[in-house]
């Protein structure tokens, strides 16, 4: 187990194959709660119309007692489907960093290489670009970073991020792609990878979903993200 320090926080190299189960269920509570928070907003939904609402909405679903449709809401990501999410993206082989706060997860990163066409059949989108067909087509999909609101400023989310980024590298990869919030309010990720990191915009999903398509050759990206 690979461990780094900084400050109060510690980042802890992590895989939910190695059948650390107290672990894997602090990370997918953490994951709930990231995802809750803005500017996802995704913590509970109306299961017949698929409306959905974050924590900054709390006050407003009191009033409709946490209905809609006619219907109790139910939670956006359930713990279940969350659970097989890490499993069959956190395979053996990617990259994945906890960062912990007196043991407990406060953020996580992982990511993994995916070849340029299954990566577009998994986002539903197309995005094919002359960065994508560097390696062989093999890019790293950065699939996700997050850290618990209480712990943003802090430089986590850039340590996990440079120490998966280092786990890239070591593979080979030579290109990172990346989905994100472009709007109605764009992600901290979004700013940071387009304004800090030189990512560009290689696709945007249609009509209002605001979710787009990042990427960018690792060359150079190191010493960016050291003075970022």
């Amino acid at each position: 187990m690979t461990v780094t320090s900084i400050a109060s926080v510690t980042l802890v190299r992590f895989s939910p194959h190695d059948g650390d189960h107290v672990r894997t269920a602090e990370l997918v509570e953490c994951y709930r709660e990231v995802f809750a928070d803005t500017p996802w907003h995704e913590w509970l939904k109306c299961p017949q119309c698929q409306q959905y609402w974050g924590k900054k909405d709390g006050g407003v679903l009191v009033t409709t007692k946490f209905r809609h449709c006619g219907t109790p809401l139910v939670d956006f990501w359930s713990r279940e489907q969350v659970v097989s999410d890490l499993y069959q993206e956190i395979t053996p082989s990617a990259s994945c960093w906890l960062a912990l706060h007196a043991s407990s997860v406060v953020g996580f990163c992982f990511g993994y290489a995916i070849s340029v066409t299954d990566l577009e059949k998994k986002l539903a989108i197309r995005f094919s670009h002359k960065l994508a067909e560097d390696g062989g087509g093999v890019v790293a999909y950065q699939d996700e970073v997050g850290v618990l609101a209480t712990f943003r400023g802090h430089k986590i989310a850039k340590a996990m991020f440079a120490n998966r980024l280092e786990d890239f590298l070591a593979d080979g990869l030579r290109t990172g792609i990346v989905r994100t919030r472009e709007f109605p309010e764009p992600s901290q990720t979004f700013l940071w990878y387009t304004e800090k990191l030189g990512y560009k915009i290689l696709a945007r999903y249609p009509g209002d979903d605001g979710r787009v398509i990042l990427g960018r050759e690792f060359k150079g990206l190191k010493e960016l993200l050291a003075s970022s």
